[in-house]
Parts: C-alpha cells; structure tokens; sequence
C-alpha cells in the first residue's frame, strides 16, 4: 500500500483518516482541519503546503520543561496531575486565532479549558499532565504555528519586537533623508537647469534606496492587510497599504518611462513617520496597563503569626518562611505549606471546579484558593503580591458586553469601507479635474482617517478614573464598572458591617446557664469572619483558645463545631431553633450538646457619616437597605429610607431574590455590602461594592472593594463617574472632528501623504492628552470626606 500525505501536517503513512476526500495521519490534525473550516478560516490551506506541518524538533526543544523543579517554577496552578499555565503567544492578532485557541480541549483530551487574553496575548490553558506533558503542550502550540513562551521570556521577546520595529524606523529614516537629498533637483526645478539624465539617475538611486523600506520597514502593512483579508476581514492597515503600494508604483512608472521623478521622498517619509506613529501607540498601550500602579495600593491583607500575638499586615509585606492564619471563606494570598493538620480548599476561584481538595499537614497549597471550615496556619513558601490575587479578581469579571464598546465595534467594522470608499470617490473625481492631484488626494484620504484616537478615548478615560478611585480607597475591577456605575438608578445596603461598624461595639452576654466555658465559645468563633463573630472573639480576649474540629458556618445563621470533645452551636435564635423576644440589639446564642447556655447581646454603632450618606444617595437615587437583623433600627434609618423600602430578617436568599425582582423592574442596582452574607446578592446585582475594614476581607463576587473610610464618599464617586463619562463623550467628538476635518483637506487635495502621516499619530496624542488631563482637572474638583 503506497503511503499517503496528510494534508493538515504533511506527514507519510500507509494508514490514514479520509474525509470527503482528504487524507490525515490523525485525529488531531482532522479535528484541526474541521475546527478551522467550522469557521471558514479556508484559506488556511492555501498559505503553504500542509500548513500544520509537524515540528518533531519540538518535542526536544521543550523536554526541559517536564523536570519537576522548572515545571513547578513555571506552572501557575498544579495539585496532583491538575495544572495551569499562562503562555505569552506573540503571534495572536485576531478574533480567528482567539476562536481557535480558546478551543485547544478538541486537540487533545488532555487539555482540559484554555483562555485567550488578546491585549497581554496571552493564554491561560488548564490540562492534565497524566494525558499531555507540559513539553507534548508547547509542542502542540508550535506545530499550528502559534509558537509560545512561558511568562518568564514574555520581556525578551517583547525587547526582541521593540528592537525589530527600532531597526525598521531607522531604515526608513535612512532612507527619507537620502531620498529627499536626491529629490532637491526637483525642489530647485524651476531655479537650476539640471541634466535630465542625471536627474532621472537621481531617480533609479532613491529607488533602490526606497525598496527595503517597501520590503522591510513596511512589511507589517502588507502582512496584517492580507492575513486579515484571506480571512474576509478588512482591517485598518488595509488603506495604509493600498496607499504606500499606490505611491510606489506611480513612482516606478515615472522613473522607468522616464516622465518623472516619482514621489519616493513621500513614499519614504510616510512610512518614517508611520512607524513613529506605531512606536507610539506601542508605548500608549503600555501605559493602558493601570495594574502596575493600581495593584500597589490594592487593600490586601491577611493574620500574621508572631511569637506573642496575630496582626493584620499588608500581603505585600510577607516573606518566605511567614506564619499566617487563613480563617474560613478566605482566599490563601500565596503558596504555601499547610501547618494544621488537615483542611478542605475550594480551588474554583482558579480552576472554576467547585468540588473541595482534601489537604494534609505538610502539603503544598497554591495562591488563590478558599479555606473551607476551621480556620489554618500555614507557612509562606512563596513571596506574595497583591497584584496577583487582584489579577485573578479582574479575570473572574462578570461576561458583560459594554454599550460603548458595542459602539465603538460597530463604528470600527464600517469605519475602513467607509475610508476605502471615499477614497475611490475622491480619485475618480481628481482623474476628471486634474490627473495630478489624483494619487496625492487619494492616498492622503487613505493615511489621514484612522480610528485609533477613537479607540483610545474608552480605555484612557476609564483608566485614569480607575487610578483616581485607586487612590481615594475605592478599587473597581474593571473599567467597565465605571460605565455600570453611571447607569445606576438603584442603591440597595447591607446593614451589619456595611452601615453598622464592626469595629465599635458593646458586648453582653446573658447566663441561662451559669456553666459556660468562654473558651470554647472564643475558639469557634475565631474561625469565621462575620462581624458578630469578630466581636465576639475581641470582647473574650482574655480567655484561652483550644483547638477546634469540624467547624461548619452557614451564611446568614450561625457556626457549628465540636471542640472538647462537644458539639458547640452559635448563631440566630432560628438556626438554635430556639425562641426569642424583641431586642434592641443583635443577638447570638450559644448551645453546647445541644444545651442552650444563654445568648450575646451586641449593639453596633453606625458608621460616621452614615446618615449623610443615606441623604445624599436618597436625593439622587431609589435606595433600598435589607438587613438580616430585626426591625429594631427601623425608626432610626426611616428618616432616610421609604417604609417599603426596608426589609429586615432577610436570609441570604431573600436578599438575591429581591435584587433580581428590582431586575424584573429593569432597575440597574448597585448593591453594597460586606461580602459575607451577601455575596449572592453582589454577584447578581448589575454592580457590587464590597465595603472592606482593616482585615480587608477578599470578596471576588464583588465588581469593586471600597475601604470603610470612604463609603462616605460613595455619592461623590457615583457623581464623578458622569463626569468621567462626559470626558470620553468629549474625546469622541474631538476624534471626529480631527477625521472629518482631515478628511475634507485631504479630499480637496490640499493635503499631501507624508503630512497626513505626520498628523494620524498626532491625532492620538491630542486625544489621550486630552483625555488624561480632562480627567485629572475633574478629579481635583471632587470634594471628599477625610
């Protein structure tokens, strides 16, 4: 039997996978082939001969990657043979490649989900290393040409890119000023009396000069333009290439038919200056990344371990070798070796699987997972940073598409047709009235309309909102949040730890038993972080703490455990299923073996500037408040609120139920709250506000963590978020107007190519300065409560 050629990878064998005709060696490349024209990427197989063609020198090129000791430096996540990694793909560039690495798992059983994040290009791919080796993945990556580099060589190969765009400035500079040097005869045409054949020499030298910026330096055009044009996408760089290739050919025509000079030393330029163009917006969009300074104040923190006491300390400041105590449904800030004998970690704030790892004294827990039960100590193998947790926050953004971006998608995707038409127009017309100005007049058009200072406008105004909310205490995951901010029209309240606040308090415990051991009672409730509980805790300071067994807490009821060999239970006089009496404070009650020991009274003062607050938002806003507690403080808070707007002894449930029926009235509702008893109902409002103390609780359901010290401010950030909005609503009109003005000189033939050059890179600059010192001004005039 002769051997046949897979038409995906190219590889020979005797036995082979037909479908309709075509042959492959394997599933892998069939499932390729299929994926690809799933989504009409046909030209695939028209770019070269067997296209996936296998690399068997990738497989050696990576083996070092499955030593244990680098695969562990590298991996992002691994426990047993469940692992993630972040790769850094520099070959992304579309929603094509996206699609089709978002679909790896079809490649291989062994992968498991993959990611893309197309600004950072990068790709986040959870497999299992029992079916596919960290190398057989990288290996794969590279055989359907999307070659990757793990994290650690993502700034070489950046420095490798800026360096190559720098070579190819550099020629294109070298090559305007030689070309305009040879180009003076025509300057001085009309003053000096010049050789013809010298002046036509002149000519054949700027076009030698002038073919590697055509070849090298502007190659980058013409490789986007039709990448994106096999794939039936017209891009921006299409006009831009259409353009160059237009000055370029009028040229060779008049140097070879000897009726002219040419227009090398506008072809040159133009290239120059766009270049410079594209080295800034490379520098732009590294400024797009807020993260650097927004991670540095990010409110983290967690229980430090000393010799004598535990104290709250920045997660920043630990160290290889740090003591720290996790207590339950708090995120772990870094790897670390378990300390305590046993724990259960929910892993889906990483790997999105909900089922609890059983871990053992000793084991390695990696960043990012939840503490499920008694509270931990643990040893801190790794030095943690915030803006790593703040990373994952961001990446756990509710799917939610953006009105301005739709927006601006739509105006990009007409914004290019538009262009090449008028474009067409506008040289159809010149040909009529004067032949001259024809090239000139369409290639100026082509050059001098670009979207960029558009798509500029959302995420620089966005991003220095973000930075001034940063800095004041007020920390949103996305700049999409602002957008959600300005739509709100409803503002619904927690009560305990969002008004109340859980650090000023008064504590009294009432006997129906007069066999209590405070110790017991102080060691459960030190597991959880309900603001009760921490009251609790504090106002027992002086009794011992024992060690403690199954503790169990259930959002919004109370704790459970067993400690001294007996059942403890803490909590609501519903959850003891006990009766009680109206009570101006909260109450939590005590049963040990099911012995019912008596109960705390707990009075919370509110917050300052809790009743301004209420004011303020009511003046503006429809503001609900639901709180799990009695109606004891309804009076006092119905100075602020409607009646039908307060609702007391609500259930976590009640609280999620009642934000989705102010949905159903298409409310847009902004829920503030602690994170503890309300995280369901954070997650399904359209914006959540997760109000953080000095313990700077980690909530990920929430869209923004806002420090209790500036809850005060929150209607005047809700305001500046207008404002804001205003500045990218005034970025929009001043990008228009730059196009429409460019576009009307350039029609009219009173704008040459190379100044049109010089101008689309200046139209990016005036609308990010515009932009950035907009917002700053505006920031300046917020007034806030310190």
């Amino acid at each position: 039997m002769a051997k046949e050629t897979c038409i995906h990878c190219g590889a020979e064998a005797h036995h082979m996978i037909h479908q309709n005709g075509k042959a492959f060696c394997c599933e892998g490349c069939l499932m390729v082939y299929n994926m690809l024209h799933e989504n009409k990427l046909y030209e695939y197989y028209n770019l070269h001969d067997a296209p996936g063609i296998r690399d068997n020198s990738h497989r050696e090129t990576y083996e070092y990657l499955d030593q244990e000791d680098i695969k562990r430096s590298v991996l992002h996540f691994m426990d047993g043979d469940h692992c993630m990694i972040h790769l850094y793909i520099p070959a992304i560039h579309c929603s094509s490649c996206i699609w089709l690495l978002e679909h790896l798992e079809r490649l291989h059983k062994g992968i498991q989900s993959s990611m893309v994040n197309f600004t950072r290009k990068r790709l986040t791919v959870s497999y299992d290393q029992s079916k596919i080796k960290l190398s057989e993945l990288m290996g794969l990556l590279a055989s359907i040409h999307y070659k990757a580099y793990i994290p650690k060589e993502k700034k070489e190969v950046a420095h490798k890119e800026q360096k190559k765009l720098l070579i190819k400035l550099g020629i294109a500079g070298f090559a305007f000023g030689n070309v305009m040097l040879l180009s003076f005869p025509d300057y001085l045409a009309g003053d000096v009396n010049l050789d013809a054949a010298l002046i036509n020499t002149f000519g054949w030298i700027s076009l030698l000069i002038s073919l590697p910026v055509l070849i090298y330096a502007a190659s980058d055009y013409f490789q986007s333009a039709w990448k994106n044009g096999v794939k039936g996408i017209i891009s921006i760089d299409l006009p831009i290439a259409i353009g160059i290739l237009a000055i370029f050919i009028q040229s060779v025509y008049e140097i070879t038919t000897r009726t002219g000079t040419g227009y090398l030393d506008s072809l040159t330029g133009l290239v120059f200056f766009l270049l410079i163009g594209k080295w800034y917006q490379g520098k732009t969009y590294e400024a797009l990344n807020f993260e650097n300074d927004y991670s540095s104040y990010f409110p983290l923190g967690i229980v430090k371990v000393d010799t004598h006491e535990e104290r709250i300390v920045p997660i920043d400041q630990l160290v290889e070798g740090d003591i720290i105590r996790v207590k339950n449904g708090e995120i772990i800030p870094a790897d670390a070796i378990l300390q305590s004998q046993t724990s259960d970690i929910d892993y889906s704030f990483i790997t999105g699987e909900a089922i609890p790892v059983s871990k053992k004294v000793g084991e390695l827990i990696f960043a990012g997972g939840r503490v499920i039960g008694k509270s931990i100590l643990m040893k801190v193998e790794k030095k943690a940073e915030a803006s790593y947790l703040a990373e994952m926050w961001k990446e756990q953004a509710k799917e939610q598409e953006s009105a301005l971006s739709n927006t601006l998608n739509m105006i990009s995707k007409r914004f290019t047709l538009t262009v090449l038409l008028v474009g067409l127009i506008t040289l159809s017309v010149w040909l009529l009235i004067n032949p001259s100005k024809a090239l000139f007049a369409f290639t100026s058009v082509l050059i001098v309309a670009c979207p960029c200072a558009l798509a500029l406008s959302v995420p620089f105004a966005f991003g220095h909102g973000r930075t001034f909310f940063g800095k004041k205490g007020f920390f949103l995951k996305n700049s999409l949040v602002i957008e959600k901010l300005k739509q709100t029209n409803a503002v619904v309240f927690d009560k305990t730890g969002t008004l109340t606040d859980p650090n000023s308090f008064e504590v009294k415990f009432h006997f129906m038993d007069e066999k209590v051991d405070f110790s017991i009672i102080k060691s459960v409730v030190k597991q959880s972080n309900h603001p009760l509980s921490r009251a609790i805790h504090q106002h027992l300071y002086e009794f011992p703490e024992l060690e403690v067994e199954q503790f169990e807490e259930i959002p919004g009821l109370g704790i459970s455990a067993r400690c001294k060999e007996q059942n403890i239970a803490i909590g609501a006089a519903s959850f003891l299923e006990i009766d009680t009496q109206q009570s101006d404070a909260a109450q939590v009650h005590v049963k040990v073996d099911e012995r019912y020991l008596g109960f705390f009274s707990i009075k919370n003062d509110y917050r300052n500037g809790w009743d301004t607050l209420l004011k303020e938002l009511s003046a503006h806003y429809e503001v609900h408040l639901l709180s799990g507690d009695n109606d004891r403080e309804k009076d006092v808070i119905g100075v602020y609120l409607k009646p039908e707007n307060m609702h007391f002894n609500q259930s976590p449930k009640d609280k999620l139920n009642y934000i989705k029926h102010l949905k159903q009235q298409h409310k847009k509702v902004l829920m503030v709250g602690d994170g503890l008893n309300d995280a369901g109902a954070l997650k399904e409002s359209d914006t959540g506000i997760s109000v953080a103390d000095n313990i700077y609780l980690f909530s990920p359901s929430s869209d923004a963590i806002i420090n209790a010290r500036s809850l005060r401010n929150l209607p005047a950030f809700l305001h500046f978020t207008h404002r804001n909005m205003q500045v990218v609503y005034a970025s929009f009109v001043l990008s228009f107007l730059y196009n429409s003005v460019g576009i009307y000189f350039a029609v009219t033939g009173q704008l040459a190519p190379i100044v049109a050059a010089v101008l689309m890179p200046l139209s990016s600059i005036t609308v990010v300065a515009f932009t950035s010192i907009s917002t700053l001004l505006l920031s300046r005039k917020v007034q806030l409560s310190e």
